[in-house]
């Protein structure tokens, strides 16, 4: 089963007077010789972004659009996706706590290929 290894989220630009922020997510899927082997395998890509707020439950706070991907023959996939928000959206905690604490969470799951399905003639008899 592929795995998702070292999600890193960063802050690629905060411009502060457009109030938007670029951030990148950047992961490698480990896949296993199966997977690699496996003709037409995709895996289906769901990124979202959290706020942290311990003790209470964490806040959801934007999806990335989900997209799929080919496996790869090598051992890996490296795998980086970028997006622009309004300041408005990651600010998670409010104006009483001034920082934030934003993180991914990165989801990656096999679709197997589709089989194939066809009718076959039609026999005519009075059964």
């Amino acid at each position: 089963m592929a795995t998702v290894h070292t999600p890193e989220l960063e802050l690629v630009r905060h411009d502060h007077e457009a109030k938007t922020a670029t951030l990148k997510v950047s992961y490698t899927l480990h896949q296993a010789a199966v997977e690699r082997n496996m003709a037409g395998l995709r895996y289906k890509e769901s990124i979202q972004l959290w706020g942290a707020d311990s003790p209470d439950p964490d806040d959801f706070l934007f999806s990335f659009a989900t997209t799929t991907y080919p496996n790869s023959t090598g051992l890996h996939i490296d795998r980086e996706r970028s997006v622009t928000l309004a300041d408005d959206i990651l600010d998670e905690d409010g104006f009483f706590r001034p920082t934030d604490e934003v993180y991914a969470k990165v989801c990656v799951k096999p679709q197997l290929p589709s089989g194939s399905c066809r009718n076959s003639n039609e026999v005519h008899h009075r059964f």
